[in-house]
């Protein structure tokens, strides 16, 4: 405001750069006299930005907060369901909470699925000793033959490995040391990463000339099935992924049972991830109260034109949000979790939540749907969420919420503001303009008048003349 004021009086100080000093500070006098309204209501309207600024922010606060309730809203958005493994060596997983149910299960592991694989005869080293020259073929899993041609100065074991990997035939091919026999421990070992009966392959042919040693295939495995036994029944599954076996979950199997001895795996409610959920409603409510009791906070020092303390919008969302928050089931017979504070959510003096971790965990391991009750209702027409849900949409949606509504008429009036002072900048500058033209004719005739009495004074203090032939 000040910095639009001072740029003004220095247009104004080389507009009047050709009148007197005593004129220039009579029109500078003269203009800040004018422009004195306008100050007026840049300060109002820097003040009602303020205030914008404070709704602003406490409508995100808000919409922080509406932005979880879904996942607390209803009892299914409430539930959670973990995966527990007695053995994660054996198994791992997870669960799906819309499909799989709390409960305990049995499996056995008797083989894992894996991909084929196969070992060549044994060399004395993996670069130095020669193949020969020639070429290898391979038949696909579709079928199709391909084959990799193998020049002098790739014919090691190495060499024949590299070439393999670069002809990405879908196999893999490494030069392993095999120290059971120390003379002859290298060999080339050919893998798949694809497991597997389906994926079985058939191992390359070789065909070699003019080596010190032949290589061929000399062990091999096929690709095998991962072979469980659940609930007395055994079956194969193609993968070590397995989502059907149990519904709602997926196993990841990692390794073999012992005999008799199967990996228990447990669906259970996650409580854990329950209270984090619960955890965050709190924080997330608390940065809302938090910040209106911040602006309800004041002395006889506090200017309430620049906050928003005491204001009806706030007083109103405080009391909204509390209200939600006071959901219970108290004096209905059978409930054992009546309100917030049976579950350790409690409102301090100071117009804040605070939850007992360790009391609400307690509490949801004794009576989980007792918890849920209390706090999605039905979904819809009670329970603490869904009546925090209408709450903050009443002061949130755009075009009616309360705040929103709030914001929106300081806007309007800024925006007020914003066209008087364009109004009235207008009239100031042509007030300014006509002061100029003014004060100009008026120094002008002045000049004028002062040059005139300076001709005369001249004329009579000029001596007389004299007369020719005079004395």
């Amino acid at each position: 405001m000040w910095g639009e004021l001072l740029a003004d009086l220095t247009v104004d100080q080389n507009q009047t750069a050709n009148l007197s000093p005593e004129f220039a500070r009579a029109y500078q006098a003269s203009v800040q006299a004018e422009r004195k309204p306008i100050q007026v209501m840049e300060n109002r309207k820097e003040k009602l930005q303020e205030k914008v600024n404070l709704l602003s922010d406490l409508v995100s606060k808000a919409d922080g907060l509406r932005q979880i309730l879904p996942g607390l809203g209803t009892p299914f958005a409430m539930r959670e369901i973990a995966f527990n493994s007695d053995d994660p060596k054996v198994i791992t997983g997870s669960a799906d909470k819309s499909l799989a149910e709390p409960g305990k299960h049995d499996i056995e592991v008797l083989q894992l699925a894996s991909g084929p694989s196969a070992f060549s005869n044994r060399f004395p080293d993996p670069d130095d000793t020669r193949i020969g020259t020639g070429y290898l073929t391979f038949s696909t899993r579709n079928g199709e033959s391909k084959e990799v041609f193998i020049d002098y100065d790739n014919s090691t074991l190495d060499g024949i490995a590299r070439s393999i990997n670069d002809a990405k035939m879908g196999i893999t091919a490494s030069v392993v040391n095999d120290v059971s026999d120390p003379e002859n421990g290298y060999r080339l070992l050919l893998t798949s990463s694809q497991v597997g009966a389906q994926n079985d392959v058939d191992y390359p042919e070789f065909y070699f000339t003019g080596g010190d040693e032949d290589l061929f295939i000399e062990e091999k495995k096929d690709a095998g099935n991962a072979i469980l036994k659940y609930r007395g029944i055994q079956v194969e599954s193609p993968t070590n992924e397995i989502k059907d076996l149990i519904p709602g979950a997926v196993l990841n199997v990692k390794g073999i049972t012992e005999p008799g001895r199967p990996t228990t795996v447990t669906l259970e409610q996650d409580i854990p991830q329950t209270t984090v959920k619960v955890k965050d409603l709190v924080e997330k409510t608390n940065q809302i109260l938090g910040f209106i009791q911040q602006q309800n906070t004041m002395d006889e020092k506090t200017d309430t034109s620049r906050t928003l303390g005491g204001d009806y919008a706030l007083r109103v969302a405080e009391e909204r949000i509390r209200a939600a928050l006071r959901e219970n089931f108290i004096g209905q017979e059978g409930k054992s979790v009546r309100a917030l504070s049976d579950v350790g959510i409690q409102m301090t003096r100071k117009g804040v939540l605070t939850l007992d971790e360790k009391k609400f965990t307690a509490a949801l391991e004794k009576n989980f749907d007792g918890v849920v009750e209390l706090l999605s209702g039905d979904g819809n027409s009670y329970g603490v969420i869904p009546r925090l849900t209408r709450a903050v949409a009443t002061l949130t949606n755009s075009g009616s919420g309360l705040l929103s509504t709030q914001k929106k008429n300081y806007d309007n009036q800024i925006q007020a503001i914003d066209r008087n002072i364009q109004r009235s900048e207008k009239a100031v500058e042509a007030k300014a303009q006509a002061l100029r033209t003014s004060l100009s004719r008026a120094q002008a005739a002045i000049q004028a008048i002062q040059g005139q009495g300076g001709a005369i004074a001249a004329g009579v203090a000029a001596p007389m003349p004299v007369p020719n032939g005079g004395g």
